[in-house]
């Protein structure tokens, strides 16, 4: 897919934009040979639409070579209401020979009583949510001490990013801070994806990100063509490391889905023979 811009929640005011942050433009909907508008709502890009056909067309395969030959109308797809997750959807029914079969849609709309099963950060009811001690808890709490761990990176972002001296992006730092991302203090957004806290590992995991989504979608010149593609894959790993601040037995406790419960609820009936056709 294409990256989302930087800016919102835990991101400086200064930065909202990715010329804040670089002397060099971001890449364009035209660089990924989309429409501006499938550019800007993150849809799959066409290396995206060309990788998944792919996917399932082996994965019949495999069925197949188990013995489990299935009729079209006895498949189902499920998505949550991300537009690139439903083409995803689609496009993997076209590559395991069930093209035009419904794709669920975990909204309000379509299929509700899916959306714990369908979204990765599902807030379970009634399930406290992670507090600023508990997250910090994944790394003894010294948020300094995490940016040192990750500073040779950093560094190495900020160098391919071409972060200038005088960038918007620093104007909301103390006026005798250095412009660097390592200047960034860590603020606790409670938002997943961001590993719970934006500060200097999540901005530069973020243009690390948006690097391999150029790169993998074909984009002449991908992380401005400062690296190479083993050293934005080391690089890659700040990503990783936000999301594995996210994904954890404490956040498991609120934050989660309930598509392993919902598989192994679905094979117990068919095991028993009912019901024929799994509720959507």
């Amino acid at each position: 897919r294409s990256p989302y811009p930087p800016g919102g929640k835990g991101w400086p005011a200064s930065g909202s934009d990715w010329s804040d942050w670089s002397s060099i433009p971001a890449k364009t909907a035209a660089d990924y040979g989309m429409s501006k508008q499938a550019f800007d709502t993150q849809e799959l890009t066409p290396h995206g639409k060309l990788l998944v056909p792919p996917l399932g067309r082996a994965a019949r395969e495999r069925w197949a070579a188990a013995g489990l030959e299935v009729a079209c109308e006895s498949v189902a797809a499920f998505a949550d209401d991300s537009w690139r997750d439903v083409q995803t959807a689609r496009l993997f029914l076209k590559g395991f020979g069930c093209e035009g079969q419904r794709v669920y849609v975990g909204n309000a709309s379509d299929a509700p009583d899916m959306a714990p099963t369908l979204s990765d950060f599902f807030v379970q009811p009634g399930c406290p949510e992670v507090t600023e001690a508990q997250a910090r808890g994944r790394f003894g709490g010294d948020v300094d001490a995490l940016t040192d761990a990750h500073a040779g990176d950093i560094v190495a972002v900020e160098r391919a990013l071409g972060l200038p001296a005088d960038a918007r992006a620093c104007d909301s730092l103390p006026p005798d801070a250095k412009c660097s991302l390592l200047s960034f203090p860590y603020v606790y957004t409670g938002v997943p994806w961001q590993g719970l806290f934006a500060g200097p590992l999540y901005y530069a995991q973020y243009f690390t990100e948006a690097w391999m989504f150029e790169y993998v979608s074909g984009v002449d010149g991908f992380a401005n063509g400062a690296l190479s593609a083993e050293e934005l894959v080391q690089l890659y790993d700040l990503h990783t490391s936000v999301m594995g601040f996210a994904s954890n037995a404490v956040n498991a406790k609120s934050l989660g889905s309930a598509l392993l419960a919902y598989i192994a609820c679905a094979a117990s009936q068919i095991g028993r023979g009912y019901p024929k056709q799994l509720p959507g």
